[in-house]
């Protein structure tokens, strides 16, 4: 397991912990730059801790074992006290409990650079048992955002999640032995289709197909036509001690700024109405595509826009999505833009995200208003004349 420590400006970091609590539990071995007496260890800041902006962050591994005798379930504590010269003590405790039982861990944990649409990406699958009793046939759920198009297998299912991306599940069969690492040879092929904008990250989780938790939900899975099946293959030796690293059942790929092509085309309005007339304008943003703006890993919603009013217009009522968004020291005379929301985490290629407004013409001798992108997100398209239309009212 990895003990992390941060040090910002502290004079000799160290750490200092105390196993007295760990006696008949479990036993806990360090590495030789760490100082044992008794049943206390005092490892200084390791000397592969890396310098950022003048913060010291080192992990120190620290390989735990069951004690001899210890059954399913003991449980024991640790103490550990971070420490440097004239700094106060700052001591937590940790509890180290021994389980006996299968525990598939996943290994995959990978950055990739350089890729572009039309490649393909071979996309590593890789797990190890960490428990103590082998693992009976086990379920792989991976997931690939939208535009990165997986390899078909005949023991896998796909569907389609609402952010449009592809679920795969596959059951795999097999013996999977304590400490034995498993791969699929040649990695998983996923194809970078014309739709992938952006940086991605492709998930993967394990677990045993006799413990496994409900199928993803809100997806339906279908079995695809193919030649082949997903398996598993033993690598190497049985590990004696899982890396430090390696401590979840999940693991992913991260794909760096793939570039992809795509163009958002504003769409402005031109309605014509008398002095005192209500009229409704419709803008938004349209996709052109191909690529899709994917806001799923950020967290934001993509494709929103901002409406500025043709100057004698009051808009009657707020959208739903939308809101004002302008400076309340901007005169009256300058109109303030609204602010509106986005389709949701995508902006699928082909469609359009329009909302209406309903304005009460005040006068006809106004400038135009406009409708443009909120941002440009993941980047400037490749078109950005088109991204500012005009709204008119005559």
């Amino acid at each position: 397991m990895p003990l992390t420590l941060t040090s910002t400006g502290a004079s000799q970091p160290r750490v200092t912990i105390d196993l007295t609590g760990l006696a008949g539990v479990a036993t806990a071995a360090f590495p030789d730059f760490c100082v044992t007496q008794g049943t206390s260890v005092t490892c200084p800041m390791p000397p592969t801790a890396i310098d950022e902006f003048g913060t010291l962050t080192g992990t120190v591994p620290v390989v735990f074992r069951p004690a001899p005798g210890a059954l399913d379930g003991a449980s024991g504590t640790l103490d550990y006290t971070a420490l440097g010269d004239q700094t106060e003590a700052y001591t937590q405790q940790a509890t180290v409990t021994v389980r006996s039982g299968p525990g598939l861990l996943d290994t995959v944990n990978g950055t990739v650079t350089g890729v572009e649409v039309g490649d393909t990406l071979p996309v590593p699958v890789a797990v190890v048992n960490a428990g103590d009793q082998p693992v009976v046939d086990l379920r792989l759920t991976m997931r690939f955002p939208v535009g990165l198009v997986p390899a078909s297998y005949r023991n896998c299912r796909y569907g389609t999640d609402r952010v449009l991306a592809t679920v795969v599940v596959c059951t795999v069969r097999g013996m999977f032995a304590p400490g034995q690492r498993h791969e699929l040879r040649g990695a998983l092929a996923t194809t970078v289709g014309p739709a992938t904008l952006g940086s991605k990250r492709i998930t993967q989780v394990v677990q045993p197909l006799a413990s496994a938790g409900p199928l993803p939900s809100g997806v339906k899975l279908k079995s695809r036509d193919a030649d082949r099946g997903l398996r598993l293959r033993p690598v190497g030796a049985a590990l004696d001690v899982i890396p430090a690293e390696v401590t979840r059942a999940e693991g992913q790929t991260y794909l760096r700024g793939v570039h992809g092509a795509f163009d958002i085309v504003a769409k402005g309005a031109t309605v014509t109405g008398a002095v005192g007339d209500t009229v409704r304008v419709t803008v938004g943003l349209r996709n052109k595509g191909p690529g899709v703006p994917d806001g799923s890993l950020s967290g934001e919603s993509v494709g929103a826009f901002v409406f500025v009013p043709p100057a004698g217009v009051t808009v009657q009522a707020a959208p739903p999505g939308c809101w004002l968004s302008g400076d309340e020291e901007e005169p009256e005379t300058v109109p303030a833009p609204w602010y509106c929301n986005g389709p949701g985490s995508v902006f699928p290629a082909g469609t359009t995200h329009k909302v209406g407004f309903d304005l009460r013409i005040d006068s006809l001798s106004g400038a135009p208003g406009t409708v443009q992108p909120f941002q440009r997100y993941p980047r400037v398209d490749d078109k950005p004349n088109n991204d500012i239309a005009p709204v008119t009212v005559s």
